[in-house]
């Protein structure tokens, strides 16, 4: 299967879930590693700019396509099983994706997207034994259109 990520060019190489580490997000906590992926460039290039202010998205961005082996132990979680106030309540997700992790069943889990909820990301954990079957198998530099985060009235 491959996923996608748009990062900055500065981490094209870094697949560890450092950042999600440091900083948190929807489905992990602060202290714990997450990679985040999305099944589709455009899904990822949303997820990108929901979390950014337009302007910085002018930095220079990458996309990677990763490959990942076939898994039959993959988590999912549908949206129907989530409560309805799951995009607002990061403390509820957060626990779900720190349980993923801290269970280290599984190398992946498939959650809806809270951008465009048919469509899905696919969450990493780099602490899986199964990690280091992961690869990156093409890198390229993503120039943006300026429509993107342009907001001026025409």
């Amino acid at each position: 299967m491959i996923i996608y990520r748009i990062v900055s060019t500065n981490y094209i190489q870094d697949l560890t879930g450092a950042g999600a580490k440091l900083f948190g997000s929807r489905w992990n906590s602060v202290g714990i590693p997450m990679l985040y992926t999305g099944e589709h460039i455009s899904l990822c290039l949303l997820e990108a700019l929901v979390h950014v202010k337009h302007k910085q998205f002018l930095m220079q961005v990458s996309i990677i396509d990763i490959e990942v082996p076939a898994m039959d132990d993959m988590n999912e979680i549908k949206i129907a099983k989530l409560k309805k106030t799951w995009r607002e309540d990061d403390t509820y997700t957060k626990f779900i994706g720190d349980e993923f992790v801290g269970s280290n069943n599984a190398l992946l889990m498939k959650v809806p997207s809270a951008v465009v909820e048919e469509e899905h990301n696919f969450l990493i954990n780099p602490l899986h034994a199964d990690f280091k079957k992961i690869k990156i198998i093409n890198n390229r530099i993503f120039k943006a259109d300026k429509r993107l985060y342009s907001f001026e009235d025409k």
